[in-house]
């Protein structure tokens, strides 16, 4: 018989919304007593109250008052005065001691162009007597009002009031930031700021630690004090460094401050739900400024309370570190005596009756009574919360609600005896409940009246069950230990209806289940499943040993405990044991995967919100690492480094381990804020689970943290998780709507040369570091170049566009710099010799993309239209975080007509020959001749691919049509249910797929491609003006995601439809019947692909008349840069072995198109000769084909140079154009009609612009290259490139172990030498430092510094057996090779031994961490961007898991999950491992959105090296990727570097021979 159980959408929102309005009571306040004219005694009672608002999407507060009437003995009469009305921005509120003042936190929501203020009001019974603007005063920050350090007490003189707020922060700049006076100001008028508000330069990135989870806005808390009176506001002085204070009230007398102290030195751990962090209390004397201890120092208190007669503080203390949640004692000091008693011990065991012992987070803000004798409070009791009353002289308790309803009890307030408190059961929402305190002895006789009734909510029963573990499951040092569990069941429906079963274990773990009123399982009894809350071993309320029984033995005893209760349920009550589901959050979400994997018999679908997946990766991401090595039985220090061996028992205690044996399908929610169980960690399980085929779905929620308690994510939450449960618990009846499973995705240079020169050289001496970089980094980089021919000549149109060097002078920088002789586009016009120079013409500013026709007569550029420079940043901002918000604009240029008569020059193009345009844009209309079409409205895409590996912008041979790729439109997520309007209309048929999928998780690309998931080949039709997606992607895989449609192999069940792609690179196919493109494969999961050469991709060729599509390359391979000869009839690409390094040596492939066949024209490289290393370019040039269309050209590293080469690729032959010269650094730009245009450059010479023309074949040496725009070289900076030669390993002479690497050795060309050195190995590890122009490096030498750049051994363009070589032997070789570099450039050049230092980032940061840990002494400073610091915690965290594998020589699959030997050994190889050795100052830069390398592991490494006692500082860039490469964060990143560089190396000084270094 089927089950009640309501399959339809609607019911199940109605249903949410009516039980989610019962409003939450959260604070009760009494008023002071009141004398009728008979005599009687009333007083009132206020109240608050929260509630969800689903139309509002927020939790609304409300207020309602009461009357109380009472004969100090019993209640007389009580009831409601007046009806609820809305509490608006109130932060906190709080009345004075005589009830006639009332105090109030307010927040003033921003208005445009200012942020939110906070407002201190102070109120008297008949109007508001103060409003003062604490924003505007900027004595602090904002003021705390969470519970953990909030508090807002009045003085007992209540002239007084007292606040905890955020430490007033000096102001920041960056290093490069100038301020002008206004015009028509004086000196006198503009004035000097005042040392104390002088903004402090370069200090706006410092890393600032916080409390973590729910408190990251919280991070150095002061005591403040408003004189009501006197008006002002002064912040409290005498607090020791070392402390955070917090929960603060007036001593008697007003004399002082009591308050709770958190220790945060070595640095701080999340403080929500854990009372183990080390703390006191505190007492600051308001006279003298002194501070002195009240309690223990070696433990853990808080929640203070003073007695009414000011003798007595209560207080709850605990041990420090161990379970975040233990049984506390309760201890009292005497102010006058200065005695400390403990009033309640922890108790070992609970027995029904007793005294349980205290659990509670916090006792009631009021919680004495009238007597200062005894003391009220809640706690709980096994699977109950009741309350208590404490005597605090014997030590007696007792229980005050023995003889009430069983259900949660929690005290609200006590005054003058008259007790507040809220009851609930899971059947029946809270209600507020009053009684009068009998007399000391008689409390028993307690009478509790309901002064807010809430009736039952129908079709629910509950009660509560005792398990006994079995012999083989009891905790031999915890014997005898039993548990409960609440089991909710539906009483409605047939006699002998079995309802399915929804098993709830909670989180902590050491938590519990109370039977209290809790919406999540009374919404899913009522919809008709049973619901079992388990409070396993290790849960609060059943005694201390209970909690202590659970660390070390947490994923087998709690795992154990929840499954024998369940087969005891099932056994037990009419249950449905086919039908059994999991449902848990944190901890209870870790027991849910556990179970799901041991036990994947007993149940058949799972939800796990936030989950703890892999302890192991969690520990160095997590607020609370402590949790993370308690929990698994393990010792915590806050110096302590990571250990193998407690690393491998970590992931043995994890469930990811067992994810080979999942089958039930899971629903991951997960918050994109969670800093308790970062969402890494669903991710993670979210992969592996897909790999091995198991139906799973995720649901991203930003904003939301660990708890998902914003009322949008709850809903949705809700929604999303009946559902799932619905679609796999209900047996499946026919013409059903598909489920969730179904529907989710997964003045040019040469001529002021002389003057640069000169100004360089004084430079330093006049500014320092900042003038420095700012002169070197201004010469821009040229980035495109194309070439157009004049009809019926020989002279060529030259286009170029750049990139302006990082020079901050705003937060965008222009495409070129503004003002002087270039635009932000150049127009050259180009012949065989120099000629006079020319103003260029002014051109668009910024290009996205842009190519020129065939015929090149159109250009097409996409491009963020022009606007404000508001505007521009905006858009600019939009296009890098994928906002929707305001859309960026795209437009086409056009350019024509004839240049002119012939004429020999080389130079640019003249004012008059402005070329025309036409613009196209995104939210603008298209502009063509009469027509306009908007791309936006038109809804196929969704943005357009900026550049990068998925961009294009191709005509068509016709030039009638453009070829692009965009993100493919996602239809506008529609809420599971419409919340607005009850009973409001619900979605159309065929709207119905999208329910509920606002939040579900779409995959990206990784880092740089985080807004890149579901690229589409897009056509646009010049004549037709229409837009149209390619079709060819059968509809029924994987929606949301591209799936080319292709011809089947026969015998090959890889190939065929069931092959996924990801579509890019695309280019018209010669007849332009077709599109050529290069397709990703994306399953089971998309790993990163920037910087990867080795992500599994073909070469596809998509008939449009057909839509068949059909594979040209081999299907094992990873290709990429298509390029099609002139003629037509060749195509070359580059190809690369799928997995093993990211980088590599690449094959030279081509393909005939008439006859389809592939050869190889240059293959990989292994030993790298004179002539030829290899190919290791990550693209090829987008017109890299001779005229000839057999000979092409292209860039690429040749040990520490990049070379441009001539491929034949008819007799596979290479020359090497450039081999000789005096740069080291070619890159060929664009190459027409066999004209070469490139840019050179050096380590001392800023890139310039060169053209040459390519001889006919046989001919092409010396090829003789014509400058068009030169640049100075760079005066003060030599360089030369040293060979290195390892030594012969005692295993024997292979060449892997003997093979020479190169190093860059920058020295200043001033000075008197030796020079300080600093030592920079590149990242990657497949990369190269190539010998081309760095500002930076240059700008360290014009310092003073030498700069030595190792190419160690696994480094690009020294063949592929030298990349081979560093595998599985990273952290070994790499290391060895950087070291015998200093060695050997010490010997060699006159560079101080004693003044080195260390630079790098990423795999570099990796070697340089290595290096300070072999050799402590040698460095005095080092300064590392983006580190990788621990190679096991990556696994989770990064978009290349399988680097952590490959480089350490471990095969990587993507169903592969960590074992414990993987763990182990790639600890072994991590520099954190061995981090007690190190000395030496470290910097660490880190950007807050790098997806490859997390900034968790920089942290880590900051909080060990503080800890230990190592100076260490943390920048942190919030907007910074792997790269920190924006433009204000490269110059403060190098400002910081060259600072720490001059304060631990030496203060450098310059006399007119030189630099010296003192």
């Amino acid at each position: 018989m089927e089950p009640p159980v309501q399959p339809r959408a609607e019911e199940l929102s109605e249903l949410y919304r009516e039980l989610s309005q019962h409003p939450g009571l959260s604070t009760a306040c009494l008023g002071p007593d009141l004398t009728t004219q008979y005599g009687g005694k009333y007083c009132s009672l206020y109240t608050e109250w929260s509630q969800r608002d689903l139309a509002r999407a927020e939790n609304i507060k409300f207020c309602r008052q009461y009357l109380i009437f009472h004969d100090g003995a019993s209640i007389v009469y009580s009831g409601p005065a007046g009806t609820c009305s809305e509490i608006k921005d109130e932060l906190l509120s709080r009345e004075s001691p005589s009830g006639m003042l009332k105090a109030v936190l307010r927040k003033v929501p921003a208005k445009e162009k200012e942020k939110e203020k906070q407002f201190l009001e102070v109120w008297d019974q008949n109007r508001k007597v103060k409003s003062i603007d604490l924003t505007a005063l900027d004595k602090h920050g904002s003021v705390y009002d969470d519970d953990q350090f909030g508090c807002l007490a009045w003085s007992h003189s209540e002239t007084h009031l007292l606040y905890v707020a955020e430490k007033k922060r000096p102001k920041a700049e960056s290093f490069f930031q100038s301020k002008a006076p206004e015009l028509g100001t004086s000196d006198e008028d503009t004035g000097h700021p005042k040392k104390e508000d002088a903004p402090i330069k370069g200090e706006q990135f410092v890393y600032y630690e916080d409390w973590g989870e729910t408190l990251s806005t919280r991070s150095v808390p002061v005591l403040c004090v408003l004189d009501i009176e006197g008006n002002s506001i002064s912040v409290l002085e005498g607090i020791p460094e070392h402390l955070s204070p917090g929960q603060a009230f007036w001593s008697p007398e007003d004399t002082g401050v009591v308050f709770v102290g958190w220790w945060h030195e070595p640095f701080r751990l999340g403080l929500r739900h854990c009372t183990n962090r080390r703390s006191a209390l505190f007492y600051v004397d308001l006279t003298g400024g002194r501070c002195e201890l009240l309690s223990e120092d070696t433990r853990a208190v808080w929640s203070p309370r003073l007695s009414p007669d000011g003798c007595r503080i209560v207080y709850l203390e605990n041990n420090v570190l161990g379970p975040h949640q233990q049984c506390s004692q309760l201890r009292m000091y005497d102010w006058y005596t200065k005695h400390t008693s403990t009033v309640l011990e922890a108790v070992p065991r609970q027995a029904w009756g007793a005294f349980p012992g205290i659990y509670c987070g916090a006792l009631p803000g009021m919680c004495w009574a009238a007597d200062s004798r005894r003391i009220l409070l809640d706690t709980a009791q096994r699977s109950q919360q009741d309350v208590f009353v404490v005597d605090t002289a014997t030590g007696t308790t007792t229980w005050l609600t023995a003889d009430s309803p069983q259900g949660s009890w929690s005290v609200l307030t006590i005054d003058r005896d008259l007790l507040v408190a809220r009851f609930s059961t899971p059947s029946c929402p809270p209600m507020l409940k009053v009684a009068v305190l009998p007399a000391a002895g008689h409390e028993a006789q307690t009478q509790w009246i309901c002064l807010q009734d809430a009736p039952p909510v129908p079709g629910i029963s509950w009660g509560i069950r005792t398990l006994q573990p079995t012999p083989e499951q009891e905790n031999p040092q915890y014997g005898g230990l039993d548990f409960d569990a609440i089991l909710m069941r539906p009483s409605e429906g047939p006699a002998g209806q079995k309802p399915p079963l929804v098993v709830m274990p909670h989180g902590g773990p050491h938590s519990v289940f109370t039977a209290g009123w809790m919406l999540y399982p009374a919404a899913l009894c009522r919809v008709g499943f049973a619901v079992l809350l388990v409070n396993y071993r290790g849960s609060l309320g059943f005694g201390q040993d209970s909690v202590a029984s659970l660390p070390g033995n947490v994923g087998t005893q709690d795992v154990l405990d929840v499954q024998l209760c369940v087969e005891r349920v099932l056994q037990e009550e009419m249950l449905d044991a086919t039908r059994v589901a999991l449902v848990g959050g944190s901890h209870g979400g870790f027991l849910a995967c556990h179970l799901i994997g041991q036990f994947p018999d007993t149940y058949r679908a799972c939800v796990v919100r936030n989950p703890v997946v892999n302890i192991a990766s969690m520990v160095a991401t997590t607020d609370i690492p402590d949790w993370c090595l308690t929990e698994t039985g393990l010792p915590y220090k806050p110096e302590a480094l990571p250990d193998p061996a407690q690393w491998t028992e970590m992931l043995h205690k994890s469930p990811i381990r067992y994810a080979d044996q999942v089958r039930a399908p899971v629903l991951l929610m997960l918050g994109e804020d969670d800093r308790r169980v970062p969402p890494k960690q669903g991710l993670e399980y979210y992969r592996a689970l897909k790999a091995r085929g198991v139906p799973t779905r995720l649901l991203w929620y930003p904003g939301n943290n660990h708890a998902l308690a914003g009322v949008e994510a709850e809903a949705d939450g809700f929604m999303n998780m009946a559902l799932w449960l619905l679609k796999h618990l209900h047996r499946p009846s026919a013409g059903g709507r598909p489920g969730p499973a179904e529907n989710s995705p997964m003045a040019s240079a040469t001529e002021k040369g002389v003057e640069v020169g000169r100004g360089l050289r004084g430079v330093w001496a006049a500014h320092g570091p900042a003038a420095c970089y700012r002169e070197l980094s201004r010469f821009p980089a040229v980035t495109r170049a194309a070439l157009r021919a004049a009809a019926g000549g020989q002279t060529f149109q030259l286009y170029t566009a750049g990139a302006d060097g990082p020079v901050p002078q705003s937060a965008a920088a222009p495409t070129w710099p503004a003002g002087g002789s270039c635009a932000s586009a150049a127009t050259t016009a180009c012949s065989a010799q120099p000629a006079a120079r020319a103003s260029p013409s002014a051109g668009p500013r910024s290009a996205l993309r842009s190519t020129t026709s065939s015929s090149a007569r159109t250009r097409p550029r996409a491009s963020a239209a022009p606007r404000s420079n508001a505007a521009r940043r905006r858009a600019a901002s939009c296009w890098r975080c994928g906002t929707a918000g305001d859309a960026a604009t795209a437009w086409i240029s056009r350019r024509w007509g004839s240049m002119g008569t012939s004429t020999r020059r080389v130079g640019p193009l003249p004012r008059g020959s402005r070329p025309q345009r036409l613009n196209w844009c995104g939210q603008q209309p298209w502009w063509l001749p009469g027509a306009q079409l908007c791309l936006y409205q038109a809804g196929l895409w969704h943005s357009f691919a900026m550049p990068g590996p998925f961009a294009c912008l191709a005509w068509s041979h016709s030039e009638t049509r453009l070829l692009y790729v965009a993100e493919k439109s996602r239809p506008k997520p529609q809420p599971p249910c419409p919340w607005d309007v009850p009973g409001a209309a619900w979605p159309a048929a065929e709207d119905e797929d999208e329910e509920g999928k606002q939040f579900v998780y779409h995959e990206d690309w990784g880092e740089a491609l985080s807004t890149r998931s579901a690229p589409v080949l897009c056509v646009l039709d010049l004549r037709g003006l229409s837009l149209s997606v390619l079709e060819g992607v059968p509809e029924h895989l994987s929606p949301g995601q591209v799936r080319m449609g292709c011809r089947e192999r026969p015998g090959d069940p890889a190939w065929g439809c069931g092959m996924s792609l990801t579509v890019t690179q695309a280019l018209w196919s010669p007849d332009d019947r077709g599109v050529v493109f290069v397709g990703w494969w994306h399953k089971p999961f998309r790993l990163g692909l920037n910087a990867c050469s080795n992500r599994r991709s073909g070469i596809f060729y998509l008939d449009l008349a057909s839509g068949c599509c059909e594979l040209l390359s081999a299907e094992e391979g990873s290709v990429c840069s298509p390029r099609l000869s002139p003629d037509g009839q060749r195509l070359l690409y580059l190809e690369g072995a799928v997995g093993g390094p990211h980088r590599q040596c690449l094959r030279l492939r081509m393909l005939t198109w008439q006859t389809k066949q592939t050869v190889t024209v240059l293959d990989v490289v292994q030993e790298p000769t004179e002539a030829f290393a290899g190919l290791y370019t990550e693209v090829l040039p987008p017109r890299c084909w001779a005229a000839d269309s057999r000979r092409a050209v292209l860039g690429t590293p040749q040990r520490s140079r990049t070379d441009l080469l001539l491929v034949d690729t008819e007799a596979c032959t290479v020359t090497n154009l450039t081999a000789g010269s005096s740069e080291g650094c070619w890159e060929l730009l664009t190459l027409q009609w066999d004209l070469l245009v490139a840019t050179c450059s050096a380590p001392h010479h800023p890139p310039s612009l060169v053209v040459a023309v390519l001889p006919p074949a046989g001919q092409e040496l010396p090829l003789g290259w014509v400058p068009v725009e030169d640049t100075p070289t760079v005066p003060g900076v030599t360089w030369k490139t040293l060979t290195i030669q390892p030594p012969c390993s005692e295993q024997g002479p292979d060449v892997q172990d003997t093979q020479a690497f190169e190093a860059l050795l920058l020295s200043p060309s001033d000075g008197t030498p030796p020079h300080p050195l600093v030592v920079c190995p590149h990242g990657g590890p497949h990369a190269v430092f190539d010998a081309r122009w760095r500002p930076s490096v240059a700008a360290l030498c014009q310092l003073g510094f030498a700069v030595l750049l190792v190419n160690y051994r696994g480094s690009l363009g020294f063949g592929q057996a030298s990349i081979s070589s560093l595998l599985s032997r990273v952290g070994e070789q790499d290391v060895a090779d950087t070291q015998l570099a200093v060695e050997q450039a010490l010997h060699r050049e006159p560079l101080d031994p004693h003044r080195l230092a260390l630079l790098a980032g990423s795999h570099g940061a990796f070697i340089a961490l290595h290096l300070l840990t072999c050799e402590p002494e040698r460095y005095q400073a080092c300064a590392l961007r983006s580190p990788v610091s621990n190679l096991p915690a990556l696994l989770g965290t990064s978009d290349i898991p399988d680097w952590r594998y490959t480089s350490l020589g471990l095969p990587y699959s993507f169903e592969r999950v960590p074992r414990a030997e993987d763990v182990a050994t790639m600890l072994l190889r991590s520099p954190i491992a061995q981090a007690a050795q190190v000395q030496t100052p470290v910097l660490l830069c880190v950007g807050a959105r790098d997806r490859r390398v997390s900034p968790t592991q920089a942290l880590e490494l900051y909080r060990v090296l503080r800890a230990r006692g190592v100076p260490a500082r943390l920048l942190w860039y919030p907007e910074g990727g792997h790269a920190l490469a924006g433009v204000e964060t490269e110059a403060d990143v190098f400002k910081n570097c060259a600072h720490w560089f001059l304060q631990h190396l030496g203060q450098p000084r310059r006399d007119e021979t030189g630099w010296h270094s003192s």
